[in-house]
């Protein structure tokens, strides 16, 4: 497998894990269950958003 492909699954596993863990806390605190998914949608897309461009910057991924 190519190093980029996989530096890609490796950043959205890492924005998947982000999300649960929001997703629990906001559970842990007592928010009902369409306020996790939405913190664990909302935190999954800044930690992609975020390993992507960390990625981009270092020019692991990208054109």
């Amino acid at each position: 497998m190519e190093h980029r492909s996989l530096y890609v699954i490796i950043a959205v596993l890492t924005a998947l894990v982000a999300a649960l863990t929001g997703s629990l806390v906001a559970v842990v605190e007592g928010g009902r269950l369409t306020v996790a998914f939405k913190t664990g949608v909302v935190a999954f897309a800044a930690a992609l958003t975020l390993a992507l461009g960390v990625m981009a910057s270092l020019g692991v991924v990208g054109p």
